[in-house]
């Protein structure tokens, strides 16, 4: 398809930015691991039915989820891409526990740099015959690459904050001629505003996926938790789970303030991205506080102890011991994290008033008992301290989460029937 000269005109612009960011970007080590990977010098080879973008770590559970719920007897070939170490990671290690019907059917790989020259030489190589963007992975230089070529596009679970929309919106004429195929929202407020992005016939809806991962049997109820060698049921733990970087300073007062309170909590701090154990050693060795690395536990944790969550895959297992929680990004405007893992494990988080980017879960949760909203770092320590002396009992929470989700599930039906759905299109693939 031959796009009109102003996108073309944009695009070269946009390309010319990448050849000339490039070369910096190597100083990078998050960047520089699966360089040649990026400029798709090598990696895997096609011909693939699917290439699904999962960013970080929560896309790759997403993709996870929706590998799984294929049929076994028609799985697709899939290439899921992620742009960071850690969403790879958990890709490796979700792979690893799947069937061989799903497993052998999936490669992975690192996202490339999306210089239009590279997303060009990525579908040329990789020739797959549908592309599944996860969330808000809205990519100019694929969108265009795929429009041109007349490769459908899906965006499966969709997200779109007001902010992002209102930085499209620029662009809207271009955003317009490379859109998508078809987008499933995740909440009506998200369609409304994709809609406006990329016109509203393009747009549906659908349940979020991460309802569909909920867990309802806490670990913490049973010797079953693989964590329950590290902390005791006699001692109160307290998880502050996906803490962002612009909320370090006041996480530390938290933490300062409750062991004053309660000397005798171990507090499990786990950093939503993992290139910020570095600053948090620094952090909590000029604390004062009695800290140590979760990697170097070997028992029993001392009480009175902050570990630091050095290890991939855990939080779900600790929210499972854990007596109180708090989940990040919500103190300082980061959107907030998914507060969902905690609630399905049986424990009643709390968070700060900034939760934007989980609205679609539906503000009723508040009502239910599920979530406790406080409004700054002293408020939240109160809340602590409170959940920590007497916690809600962990299997009646998790009987209302079960009654809250029962009827938002089928997020990963959606997305394989419509993935499925557009495979079949060609011949090709089995009915």
């Amino acid at each position: 398809m031959q796009l009109e000269t102003k996108t073309r005109f944009l695009l070269g612009l946009y390309g010319l930015a990448w050849a000339t960011v490039a070369p910096g970007l190597y100083a990078f080590p998050r960047l520089r691991e699966g360089w040649r990977e990026r400029l798709v010098k090598e990696g895997p080879e096609g011909p693939v039915d699917v290439w699904m973008q999962a960013s970080s770590g929560g896309e790759a559970y997403l993709a996870l989820e929706i590998i799984s719920g294929f049929d076994p007897s028609c799985t697709p070939k899939v290439l899921v891409t992620s742009a960071t170490s850690q969403g790879l990671a958990i890709l490796k290690k979700g792979l690893a526990k799947m069937a061989p019907s799903h497993r052998d059917a999936v490669e992975i790989a690192c996202f490339p740099f999306d210089r239009p020259s590279l997303m060009h030489r990525a579908v040329g190589a990789w020739k797959p015959r549908l592309v599944v963007l996860l969330e808000t992975e809205i990519w100019p230089g694929l969108l265009a690459v795929a429009r041109k070529m007349s490769l459908p596009v899906l965006i499966l679970n969709g997200r779109l904050s007001p902010k992002s929309l209102k930085s499209y919106r620029f662009l809207k004429r271009f955003w317009r001629e490379v859109r998508p195929e078809k987008i499933f929202a995740v909440s009506a407020a998200d369609a409304d505003r994709f809609g406006t992005l990329f016109g509203p016939e393009r747009v549906g809806q659908m349940h979020n996926i991460k309802f569909d991962r909920m867990a309802f049997d806490p670990d913490g109820s049973a010797q079953a938790n693989p964590l329950r060698w590290m902390v005791p049921e006699d001692v109160p733990f307290l998880v502050l789970g996906s803490v962002r970087k612009e909320e370090e300073a006041v996480v530390l007062k938290v933490l300062k303030s409750l062991t004053a309170s309660l000397p005798d909590t171990v507090a499990g701090v786990f950093p939503r991205h993992m290139h910020r154990i570095k600053s948090w050693k620094k952090i909590l060795s000029g604390s004062g506080l009695n800290w140590m690395l979760r990697s170097e536990a070997r028992g029993t944790v001392a009480r009175g102890t902050v570990v630091l969550w050095d290890t991939f895959g855990e939080l779900s297992a600790a929210y499972g011991l854990a007596r109180a929680a708090f989940v990040g990004g919500t103190l300082k405007p980061c959107g907030g994290q998914n507060f969902l893992e905690a609630v399905g494990q049986g424990v009643v988080p709390s968070i700060g008033p900034y939760w934007e980017h989980f609205l679609w879960v539906g503000e009723e949760i508040l009502q239910w008992g599920l979530v406790e909203q406080v409004r700054d770092w002293r408020e939240l320590v109160k809340a602590l301290v409170k959940n920590l002396r007497a916690p809600k009992p962990r299997e009646a929470v998790a009987q209302r989460a079960r009654d809250y989700v029962r009827e938002r599930k089928g997020g990963t039906n959606t997305a394989c029937r419509e993935i499925i759905g557009y495979l079949r299109r060609d011949a090709v693939f089995p009915e």
